[in-house]
């Protein structure tokens, strides 16, 4: 039998270095591969979500909006039809949901108009309760008001 040679991988500490420095760089390149796009990815995701929230958070204040003017409609309605004490109900409901809405908004200008309605809270209600025919002419001016504040 031939003299054999013992075969190292790695006949000198250099090259040793060399492969580990490589295998290393092997394993950095994929980790970072793998990675930045789950990272990019995940910051689009987080960047969506905000956007869906802040447009959630405008539909919720448009749809609060609407229905405080479908309140005012049906109330000014009811009160055409000389019918105040179902107006004088829807009254009670409008003026409530107005004082919530002007609590839960941050736009001041906003806040400012809506402020203007609810102070008229007492005279619209003492109007419906002597079955004052002027308040017809006062809701439906409130609700103009209201119509042009808060449309698009």
């Amino acid at each position: 039998m031939p003299d054999q040679k013992k075969v190292l991988l790695y006949s000198n500490s250099k090259n040793f270095l060399l492969a580990a420095g490589v295998l290393i760089a092997v394993f950095v390149t994929g980790y970072l591969v793998g990675y930045l796009p789950s990272r990019t990815s995940a910051s689009k995701v987080t960047e969506q979500n905000s956007q869906l929230q802040q447009n959630l958070a405008l539909t919720e204040k448009r749809l609060r909006l609407a229905e405080l003017r479908g309140q005012m409609g049906i109330m000014s309605y009811e009160a055409n039809r000389n019918n105040y004490a179902e107006a004088s109900k829807f009254s009670t409901e409008f003026f409530n949901g107005l004082r919530e809405t002007l609590n839960d908004t941050n736009d001041e200008a906003l806040k400012q108009k809506l402020s203007a309605i609810v102070a008229r809270r007492d005279e619209i209600t003492t109007n419906m309760a002597q079955a004052d025919s002027s308040v017809k002419e006062k809701l439906a001016q409130m609700f103009a008001d209201l119509f042009k504040m808060t449309a698009r």
